[in-house]
């Protein structure tokens, strides 16, 4: 994700929509010091990006598969829930058992952020309206 952002991908390419596996790895966790890095050393983190890192959140989608509610509720809190989508790891052997399990028994997450990890940010990320035609 940083070499995307630091290396102006994302300044290049705008309209560009990215979706990053298993909960966007370390990055919500590590973003405050990732942005740090891109205010105290530009000279090491912003050689091709103008803007900080928290600027192109709302761009990148992450899938929702961390196997914990407390990583699920940081990712969702960094990442935004309309940007956060359902995650299988199919076809490998590491997902929930049953696809969307660990959010469908959730009891911290609302309906409506359900909803919107299940379906509706995907046909987001898609291009899609509620019928699945291109918008």
């Amino acid at each position: 994700m940083c070499c995307m952002m630091f290396g102006g991908v994302l300044e290049k390419f705008p309209k560009l929509k990215v979706c990053f596996a298993h909960g966007a790895g370390a990055f919500p966790y590590t973003v405050g010091r990732i942005e740090h890095g891109f205010n105290v050393r530009p000279d090491l983190c912003a050689t091709n990006c103008q803007e900080s890192p928290r600027k192109y959140l709302g761009r990148i989608y992450t899938d929702s598969l961390v196997h914990d509610p407390h990583s699920l509720n940081l990712l969702l809190q960094v990442m935004g829930e309309d940007n956060v989508i359902l995650g299988t790891d199919y076809p490998f052997p590491l997902g929930d058992l049953t696809a969307g399990q660990s959010i469908g028994n959730s009891a911290i997450l609302t309906e409506s952020v359900k909803k919107k990890i299940f379906h509706e940010n995907a046909m987001k990320l898609l291009g899609l309206d509620k019928h699945g035609r291109r918008e």
